[in-house]
């Protein structure tokens, strides 16, 4: 620790690192909600209002996960950013906390991209955005530091945040600026034709309502209790029927009723759920984790 400054182990600095970290996912969950609103889906994003329906469940658990990651990550940084100021420059200089904490963030999301190997995209994304979360709680756990406690005042101007952010994506949406997305409005005509889903897997559907799928993978098989398998080992072919519901008032309620000996999906109530656009729409089955589930896609 440089010498003269006051130590960042402290009640008042914990507690304003947890508080930011809370602020900052409640903020990122609630703008999260706006931009799923015109994100292509198969089925109706919550919106914003998600946020509000998980406060409750970040209260009673995000808070004590908030001081754990106040304790583990967030004063661990200032500490890191505070020796190497005062090593490098002989004094406690702010942006040495975004410094530290780009390169900490860095560390975590080349390791989990090392491991997991995901698309681009999403690491980019959780790099910039775990990167400004750590280096906001740290600033704030840095300024309590200094200055003594700031609990309330984060609190209260996260408070605010949220106000503006819902405010700001409301005047979006209302003024036409951002749109948000609805399947497109198709018929039994536009739905026959071959559809695949890029990995060898092809299904049929002939204009007299038969059906025939080729080599489409099982996922609820793939997923299934037991040694993870090979990717697309879990294929399935047959021959059955198919028809198109129009639902009764909105395009979300269309689907693709398919049924398919040998082949477990299509049937059932929700049957293929219609997404893309006019010009490429796009049939999807839901399966894994009911409560997060993955999409099988099939396009043409």
């Amino acid at each position: 620790m440089t010498a003269g400054l006051p130590e960042v182990w402290t009640g008042p600095s914990i507690l304003a690192g947890a508080g930011a970290l809370f602020v900052g996912v409640v903020l990122g969950v609630e703008a999260n909600g706006f931009v799923e609103l015109a994100d292509q889906a198969p089925v109706p994003s919550d919106g914003p209002g998600a946020a509000l329906l998980l406060l409750p469940f970040l209260t009673c658990f995000g808070v004590p996960f908030a001081l754990l990651a106040s304790l583990l990550g967030v004063l661990p940084t200032v500490s890191t950013a505070r020796w190497a100021s005062g090593r490098l420059t002989g004094r406690d200089v702010w942006w040495w906390v975004p410094a530290v904490a780009v390169v900490l963030v860095g560390a975590g999301v080349a390791a989990f991209g090392i491991t997991r190997r995901p698309e681009p995209g999403p690491l980019v994304l959780g790099w910039l955005s775990g990167t400004a979360l750590l280096t906001g709680a740290a600033l704030l756990a840095r300024d309590a530091a200094l200055h003594g406690g700031r609990l309330r005042r984060i609190l209260g101007y996260g408070a605010l945040s949220t106000v503006a952010v819902f405010g700001i994506g409301a005047a979006l949406y209302a003024t036409g600026l951002v749109t948000e997305y609805r399947p497109p409005k198709v018929d039994a005509a536009e739905l026959a034709g071959t559809w695949t889903d890029g990995r060898g897997g092809t299904l049929t559907l002939a204009a007299d309502g038969t059906a025939r799928a080729e080599a489409l993978t099982d996922h609820d098989a793939d997923t299934g209790v037991g040694p993870v398998p090979e990717p697309g080992k879990h294929r399935c072919t047959g021959e059955g029927t198919w028809s198109y519901d129009p639902g009764d008032s909105t395009t979300w309620q269309q689907s693709v009723q398919l049924f398919i000996k040998g082949c477990p999906f299509g049937g059932g109530i929700e049957g293929l759920r219609i997404s893309g656009t006019a010009e490429r729409p796009e049939l999807n089955w839901e399966y894994g984790d009911i409560d997060s589930p993955d999409w099988y896609t099939l396009t043409r």
